[in-house]
């Protein structure tokens, strides 16, 4: 019976490092034996205490001022700390180490976010983090961490960072570089000409030192703010405060004007720190959600534009996977009834429920060792997690979700199972003999296989001739194979993009492919945030034995394909949609962007889709909005690129400016004189900029909604990274695993350190059979890799291990590892574990 399997490709927040290979293992002389070789790849930016108690790795000491270890900006650092020396219970020795200290470079509002974790359950963390500036000037700043700490920078400039241990033995990832959600602007930049304010008003601030002497203002105080020499002012002047209480739009402009004149010169005087309108503010359609600034994939398809539209309201959506977590604090208002979802995994051996097919979707994971996937849950919140305050978002955050789970061991179901899934969803006669209450409007499947199978295609066929819009993911191996159900006819297939709007180096491409979406690229930093750019999501953890809720980065055409359901979901909530309508509206390019070549191309079909274009084909009406040709931009070292914009009739006063933290002025954009009033070119300019640092900007574009004279705003965030060609990437020696796939016995090992920002590790005399490839670091000595806190690799991608078949020699064996950072929010509690490996030797 031919399996399917999730197309989903799970990396916590990882960062990745490079290697080289000591040791072995091997059979007797008798048995046939094989090598096994490849490399492991880092990203930029990741980094390594250096003195560490993993002493075989070599040590540096990083144990003062004088002998701070520098770091670039952004970094992810993996380290250690400990206030004694002793022994584990194990018997490995844990060396003391009580205080790393650090120096980098910071720009103002940057952030320094410190995850810790003991060496082992019978430790605690007791850590103090603190930031100083290596001039002395200032207060230092400080936070005990007993988990997770946060400081940040005030200023730009030079600065050491600190952890010290008042206890045992404890690893810790730091991840340096990050900045708020939205970047500070100057208080006296130019004053948009699309922006709203009060006519006749402004908010101003009195220099703290004007003295007695200070002129008098033409004008009055309304209110004065918590600072004395802070408040709203009003203007003393005829052209404004008088007139009709109903005027024209000439008078309304002559107000304006005089208002802006009498602005500009009090930021004139020598006694005025700012002076600014008293601008206009108005409630938008951006959700509240604490991880929603992480989730750049949605500004990338211009899901804001369309959630001013719609939500998704009244619409199911039928997420067949692993099944999903209900209590997750934003899945457990987003789905539908009970008995209006379903288990459909028959074999009661590769259930891991202990039983066959029944009326409870619930994923009680699919390892039985630990560290599950939980792939259904993160596919389900990319559709429609809920908009609470609660971490992230999802596409349609008001949609219902409808689990079915025909995924159980190892990720990976039959057909057979997926036949009845599909046939239940859209509400047809299946081996439950029960039906949905409704059926569901769109099924997703971030799963799939090769081979055609008449039976599966029957169902599709079914569900499409039923009215409900089918969309699948088109698969991670890199290839133009069918690989179904996604290529079926009439089924939507969906290829995957990284931040950077380029085709997933995983995603399956060819002529079965209709439409692409973000699905993430977590070798890629595009933001320069210093994690890697996977798609943010719902998602739990069971290595320590329970569940616990959390949020974690993926990347695959599984997280791409939920991001196409859930606009489909926002297209229902407008009106009825119907497979062919679809269809029509794929080939009409009223879904998407073009991203390839012109027209439809193999790689990302029809375009990448545009949720905003999404909800106008359906018949909604947003406000006009600006879109450009590209959602971020990344530089490295001084360079320059052109970007588009989209102007649509019925905005107005269009403005592009550059802004940049503080008075770096790096960044630039120009109107490119080509006679194209909507192509940009924008620059960086490194000059007098350190290496080893990631400035970020933005790019600005301001404009006026005509119907409305609304002043709206697109930005484009962008990041100029100056890497350090002596500092490459290094996430520490690493030891390189193969282990039973059904135990995780360690049978073999090698070593390896980063070399160029790469391991290259070699296997030989391996005896033929199934094994697991892991790598990762001993930071702690405690005899173990990827536990807490330290790096770690499974191929080909981490919490998603395949197994390997030896039968030959193989090589070209590519992963990547990488330091995890923490993700949890509010209601969805505990600190993403792993699997942890034993090592035969050190």
């Amino acid at each position: 019976m031919r399996s399917v399997s999730f197309t989903g490709k799970i990396l916590m927040l990882t960062l990745a490092a490079a290697l080289t290979a000591c040791g072995g293992g091997g059979g007797d002389d008798e048995t046939a034996t094989y090598t096994l070789s490849g490399s492991i790849t880092t990203p930029s930016f990741t980094q390594v205490d250096s003195d560490t108690s993993d002493t075989s790795a070599g040590s540096v000491s990083n144990n003062s001022e004088a002998e701070a270890q520098t770091l670039s900006n952004p970094v992810i650092i993996g380290g250690y700390v400990s206030a004694s020396t002793s022994l584990y219970s194990s018997g490995e020795l844990y060396q003391l180490d009580p205080i790393d200290v650090f120096r980098i470079k910071l720009l103002t509002g940057q952030k320094v976010v410190l995850s810790s974790s003991p060496a082992s359950s019978s430790f605690s963390v007791n850590q103090t983090l603190t930031l100083s500036r290596v001039d002395g000037s200032g207060s230092p700043l400080s936070a005990n961490n007993t988990g997770t700490a946060t400081l940040t920078a005030p200023s730009s400039g030079d600065y050491y960072i600190q952890v010290q241990e008042l206890a045992g033995p404890s690893s810790y990832v730091m991840v340096v570089g990050e900045t708020t959600a939205t970047m500070t602007r100057q208080a006296a930049e130019p004053i948009p000409a699309q922006a709203e304010f009060v006519p006749g008003e402004a908010i101003i601030r009195y220099k703290s030192t004007r003295g007695v002497s200070a002129q008098a203002l033409p004008g009055y105080f309304l209110e004065r703010f918590e600072d004395a020499n802070t408040g709203l002012f009003r203007f003393d002047d005829a052209q404004i405060v008088q007139g009709p209480a109903f005027k024209s739009l000439t008078q309304k402009a002559n107000e304006r004007q005089r208002t802006l004149e009498l602005i500009e010169s009090l930021r004139q005087r020598p006694d005025i720190e700012f002076a600014e309108p008293n601008y206009i503010r108005k409630a938008m359609e951006t959700p509240a959600d604490p991880f929603y600034f992480l989730q750049w994939h949605y500004p990338q398809i211009n899901l804001p534009s369309a959630w001013d539209v719609a939500h998704g309201a009244g619409v199911v959506v039928a997420v067949l996977d692993t099944g999903i977590l209900p209590t997750h604090p934003d899945l457990s208002g987003r789905l539908v009834s009970a008995n209006d979802d379903y288990d459909f995994v028959s074999s009661i051996s590769s259930s891991l429920d202990g039983n066959g097919i029944d009326n409870d979707p619930t994923d009680p994971g699919d390892s039985l060792v630990g560290g599950s996937s939980f792939h259904g849950t993160h596919v389900a919140g990319t559709v429609a997690a809920a908009s609470n305050t609660v971490g992230g978002v999802g596409v349609a955050f008001e949609a219902n979700i409808m689990p079915i789970r025909v995924l159980g061991q190892g990720g990976s179901g039959s057909d057979a199972d997926l036949v009845q899934a599909i046939r239940f969803a859209a509400g047809l006669s299946n081996s439950s003999g029960t039906f949905p209450s409704r059926r569901a409007d769109i099924i997703n499947m971030s799963l799939g296989g090769p081979g055609f199978s008449t039976a599966l295609g029957a169902a599709v066929q079914d569900a499409l001739n039923a009215g409900v819009i089918v969309v699948a993911a088109a698969g991670n191996e890199n290839i133009s194979s069918a690989f179904y159900p996604a290529a079926y006819p009439g089924v939507v297939s969906v290829s995957a993009v990284g931040a950077d709007g380029q085709k997933a180096p995983y995603s399956n491409y060819g002529s079965t492919v209709d439409i692409a979406a973000p699905g993430g690229n977590m070798l890629q930093d595009v933001n320069g945030d210093g994690r890697g750019d996977g798609v943010l999501s719902t998602w739990a953890d069971d290595s320590s034995g329970s569940i616990e809720l959390s949020y974690a980065y993926m990347q695959g055409t599984s997280m791409a394909s939920p991001h196409v359901a859930g606009v489909f979901a926002l297209m229902e909530s407008v009106r009825d949609i119907t497979p062919d309508e679809i269809n029509t509206y794929l080939a009409n390019g009223d879904l998407t962007r073009d991203i390839g070549a012109a027209g439809r191309d193999d790689l990302y079909g029809y375009g990448l889709i545009d949720a905003a274009k999404a909800v106008v084909a359906a018949g909604g009406e947003p406000p006009p909005a600006v879109t450009a040709s590209v959602s971020s931009l990344n530089f490295t070292n001084t360079s320059a690129t052109l970007i588009t914009l989209s102007i649509p009739s019925g905005v107005s006063g269009v403005s592009v400016t550059a802004s940049t933290t503080g008075d770096l002025g790096w960044l630039s954009v120009n109107d490119n004189s080509d006679g194209d009033a909507s192509t940009f070119l924008v620059s960086a300019d490194a000059s007098g900029l350190d290496l080893g640092v990631s400035y970020p900007g933005e790019i600005v574009v301001g404009y006026t909604i005509d119907e409305s004279s609304e002043a709206a705003e697109l930005t484009v965030p962008v990041t100029l990274t100056l890497a350090d060609p002596d500092s490459p990437a290094n996430a520490g020696k690493h030891y390189i695993l193969l282990v039973n796939a059904d135990t995780l016995d360690t049978l073999y090992q090698v070593s390896a350190s980063a070399s160029g920002g790469a391991y290259n590790f070699a296997f030989s005399g391996v005896e033929a059979g199934s094994y697991l490839l892991a790598a990762g670091t001993d930071l702690d000595n405690d005899g173990k890799i990827c536990d807490s806190g330290e790096a770690c690799a499974e191929y080909p991608v981490r919490n998603a291990l395949e197994t390997i078949v030896v039968n030959e020699s193989k090589s070209g064996l590519s992963f990547a590892t990488g330091f995890q950072s923490e993700i949890s929010g509010a209601g969805a509690d505990g600190s993403p574990a792993h699997k942890e490996y034993r090592l035969l030797n050190k």
